[in-house]
This record gives C-alpha cells, sequence and structure tokens, in this order.
C-alpha cells in the first residue's frame, strides 16, 4: 500500500482527511496557489485603475502608479501588504475583521471590494513575480 494512502486512510479515520493532504502539499505547490490566487484577486479588482503587465497593458486610469512602477520603489512590499490603508483604497476596500468600519459620512460610491486577510498574501505573492521594466 502506498504511503500516501496509508496516510489518507489514516486520517479519514479522524475526519481531518483534507487537512492531512493539504499538508502534503509542497510549499511551491502552496506558493503557486497563492500567486494564483493574487492573479485572479488583481485581475478582477485591481485592474480597475491599475496597470498591470501582461495583464491590462493599456488599461488603468492615468494618475494611477501602475504594479510594475510600485514595484521600483524600495518599500514596494509593504505598500502592497498595506495598501487598503492608503488612499484611495479605504474608500474601496473592506478587509473582513481587519478594516474599521466606514463612516456614513463617507458612503461608498462604487461596489465594494471584499477581501479576506489571506487575499492580501496572495496578491503580493503575484506582486512578487512581476517584473519592472528594467528586468
Amino acid at each position: 500500500m502506498h504511503v500516501y494512502t496509508i496516510i489518507a486512510r489514516f486520517c479519514g479515520l479522524f475526519g481531518v482527511g483534507f487537512f492531512c493532504l493539504t499538508a502534503l502539499l509542497t510549499p511551491e505547490a502552496r506558493a503557486d496557489d497563492a500567486v494564483a490566487k493574487g492573479r485572479e484577486i488583481v485581475r478582477q479588482h485591481c485592474t480597475r485603475c491599475h496597470v498591470v503587465p501582461d495583464m491590462n497593458p493599456y488599461g488603468g486610469i492615468g494618475s494611477t502608479p501602475s504594479f510594475a512602477a510600485m514595484k521600483w520603489l524600495d518599500d514596494w512590499e509593504r505598500r502592497f501588504e498595506v495598501f487598503y490603508t492608503l488612499p484611495p483604497h479605504p474608500a474601496l476596500v473592506n478587509i473582513v475583521g481587519v478594516s474599521e468600519a466606514r463612516s456614513d459620512a463617507l458612503p461608498v460610491f462604487i461596489a465594494e471590494i471584499e477581501l479576506q486577510i489571506e487575499d492580501i498574501d496572495a496578491i503580493l505573492a503575484f506582486a512578487r513575480t512581476l517584473k519592472t521594466p528594467d528586468q
């Protein structure tokens, strides 16, 4: 009997099969999943305003920095980690369980983007794969 079959049966007996099988994924497989998830979140939400390499080269808003341009900044990773706290994002993005409640005096003017805190890690994982124009 294959070792993964034995582990799966053992885990299934205790009702945690999914957890055990997920634990068997290599770190690279989990990283690839995070990049794919981040790419989809960025495609769905961030490309409304930002140009993202190989995704929407002629899109975005002219005054909004592209993802490639942001990667030129020394603190780019930190900016991606906390983007939802930086204007204008608090008016658009709600991180469930993290973002402060929006004042009724500052209503959302478009459909609010609701994300989970794990989505920030996925966006950052995707951003790490992007090259700057000099690369």
